[in-house]
């Protein structure tokens, strides 16, 4: 097994004044941190309530784009006609294809904070696809909760790529396995809330971890409801 640790202080930050972002991953990022695998872009959002101009209508082709909704709501517009309010927790892909214009902005008067996850398609050019998966806490709470896949399955967002995307949030001295559905994969773990164990290394609030080259991981949870998100993906590129 290998792995990578990528701590929180370690992200670029950007500040625009109405958004904050915090970049794991971007294609003009530094050589170590373009991508791992397919994934290619991790963003952590937070915008200022009230904002209702963000980027406004941009495009996008072919480009796997994965919003998960943490805290607050967020109001999406394209010009295919999906327009709705995702409020927390919830989580939100598009499959942009040969082309889409959206928008995103804060859809209330509170904070949103949201992870914006964009991966290489296995197919250029196919048809733009839309869908929103909105859910309780409590299907997540001392489970793993799959809210990504690369197959159609009730209960699942699904993406032109071999990824799989999970949430949990765990008491303390949880023990907790993840075993990979292909073993050449590679799984990016992020702690979302708390503090967690790996491997003899501590990962505390938005640490990650990159791992490869394994079947299995395993992790154990230090503090009270700690949240983690796992994301298995594939390495070819």
């Amino acid at each position: 097994m290998k792995s990578i640790i990528h701590r929180n202080n370690t992200r670029t930050k950007h500040d625009m004044g109405w958004i904050k972002i915090s970049a794991s991953f971007r294609p003009d990022g530094e050589s170590s941190r373009i991508h791992f695998g397919t994934m290619v872009n991790f963003d952590d959002a937070e915008i200022i309530p009230g904002e209702q101009h963000g980027f406004g209508f941009h495009p996008h082709t072919d480009m796997e784009i994965v919003s998960l909704i943490l805290d607050g709501t967020m109001d999406h517009n394209d010009r295919e006609g999906n327009n709705r309010l995702i409020k927390a927790p919830a989580i939100q892909a598009i499959s942009s294809g040969s082309g889409i214009l959206h928008n995103e902005v804060n859809g209330d008067n509170v904070p949103l904070n949201m992870l914006q996850i964009w991966f290489l398609p296995n197919k250029k050019g196919i048809k733009p696809n839309y869908g929103t998966l909105e859910f309780s806490e409590s299907d997540f709470i001392n489970k793993l909760k799959e809210l990504v896949s690369p197959i159609k399955q009730n209960g699942k967002l699904n993406i032109s790529q071999n990824v799989r995307l999970s949430i949990g949030q765990f008491k303390e001295n949880k023990n907790i396995s993840y075993k990979l559905n292909n073993i050449n994969n590679g799984v990016y773990l992020m702690v979302l809330e708390g503090t967690l164990n790996f491997d003899n290394i501590t990962l505390e609030r938005r640490d990650a971890i990159a791992i490869t080259e394994t079947s299995k991981i395993s992790i154990q949870t230090i503090e009270k409801d700690t949240k983690i998100l796992i994301i298995e993906v594939d390495l070819q590129i």
